[in-house]
């Protein structure tokens, strides 16, 4: 927990400054263990309060829409996504200041997709909270991943003893999956067979939505919909192997886009939130490549998605999740020996869960997106399978599940 902010490792410095709030936040957590806890009081939070997104954030507004008789209150890290949510009236504050910091003590809940980083994770005692977790799991996560989980290592329980809200104990968490085959893989990368529930992810309720959300891009998105076709590359992210693939991507744009120019295709560029630095030193100037930004999407791609037409991916969940689009997908695991041998390792035998073509480089990634623009339903019956089988629920009630669930929980 102490070695990564924002997907690179922490200088000297930052280590000492973390380790100092680490120790002044056991008194905050003293404190927060007396504070009387208000039942109507909802915090939320999601990617350790530096993005405005995921199933949190879906889950938010349904709270806000549908039970004004809930206070919900979103905290977060930086300035841009405290100004995001201020222009949208909606309730926020920074979650280490005085205000962050008492409204967190309060709150009887707390909503996360990644972990009690999301919000301020010195005032967790007395809290309910509920995981919505952030994508069915392809890569291996929790006690399952062995290549870079140190969980049950005496030196790391022994920092919990020390710093008691960076707890692991997941059995008294309510955490939500999408389907029972994701349920029973949860119960092993987070040792909790008691509260997870089979509800849908929140954010899964944008492929039901007729009209979705206005974001910067959607405009200049429409416009170019009406010449070309778009698809969104989303790989997922690297540790180890990070510098091999950010060179493989680099060294090959002025070719790909070329080559998009050629079969009317745009493709759109969207790296994870934990590599933003892939490609980001190159200036957008291509034609039929777009590299997004947070900013072009206020922080979250999902109303995005329901207006491609394809997908591009190696090894992300995104992938399940676009499945209810019923779209093509098409599967780019660039440089997988080094992916698999030096990243992570995978619940799945890969080619049983990826209803797409497959491309190992650039050159027949271009030949699988025009042959998919060809016969965009030629996969549809294996990716109809593989929803059924990963997706329990079609209907866009996933948000309500989840409330119910959660209302279930803290009475």
């Amino acid at each position: 927990m102490m070695k990564l902010v924002g997907g690179r490792r922490m200088t000297f410095r930052e280590k000492v400054c973390r380790l100092i709030a680490l120790i002044f936040g056991d008194f905050i957590y003293l404190i927060s263990v007396i504070v009387p806890k208000r039942k109507n009081l909802w915090v939320f939070g999601a990617w350790m309060g530096e993005t405005y997104s995921d199933n949190s954030k879906y889950l938010f507004e349904y709270v806000i829409k549908n039970y004004p008789e809930i206070q919900a209150v979103w905290l977060v890290n930086n300035e841009t996504t405290l100004k995001l949510l201020k222009s949208k009236n909606y309730p926020v504050f920074k979650s280490y200041s005085l205000k962050g910091t008492w409204i967190s003590m309060r709150a009887k809940v707390a909503v996360l997709s990644t972990w009690f980083s999301d919000i301020n994770w010195f005032t967790v005692p007395n809290k309910k909270f509920a995981l919505l977790w952030h994508g069915t799991p392809l890569k291996k996560i929790g006690f399952d991943d062995k290549k870079n989980s140190d969980i049950t290592s005496g030196r790391r329980k022994a920092f919990f003893k020390l710093f008691p809200y960076i707890s692991q104990d997941f059995s008294k968490i309510l955490i939500t999956a999408p389907s029972d085959i994701v349920r029973k893989l949860f119960v092993g990368a987070f040792k909790s067979t008691e509260n997870i529930r089979i509800t849908g992810f929140p954010r899964n309720d944008v492929f039901s939505q007729k009209d979705v959300e206005n974001f910067p891009i959607k405009a200049k998105i429409l416009e170019l919909k009406k010449k070309y076709k778009i698809g969104i590359y989303m790989p997922t992210h690297r540790k180890n192997s990070r510098r091999e693939f950010d060179a493989y991507i680099a060294e090959n744009l002025d070719m790909v886009n070329s080559r998009l120019k050629e079969i009317d295709v745009v493709l759109l560029f969207k790296y994870h939130v934990f590599n933003p630095h892939t490609a980001k030193n190159r200036k957008n100037e291509y034609s039929n490549i777009i590299i997004l930004n947070n900013e072009d999407i206020n922080q979250d791609v999902y109303p995005l998605l329901t207006l491609v037409d394809f997908l591009v991916t190696d090894y992300s969940s995104i992938y399940f999740d676009f499945l209810l689009a019923d779209k093509p997908i098409i599967f780019a695991p660039f440089l997988s020996e080094q992916y698999i041998c030096n990243d992570r390792e995978l619940y799945f035998n890969y080619n049983e869960v990826t209803p797409g073509p497959k491309a190992k480089n650039w050159d027949e990634l271009l030949i699988c997106i025009e042959e998919t623009i060809k016969k965009p339903d030629e996969y549809k019956r294996q990716r109809a399978e593989l929803n059924n089988k990963f997706n329990q629920y079609h209907d866009g009630g996933n948000c309500k599940r989840v409330f119910d669930e959660i209302i279930r929980f803290i009475t």
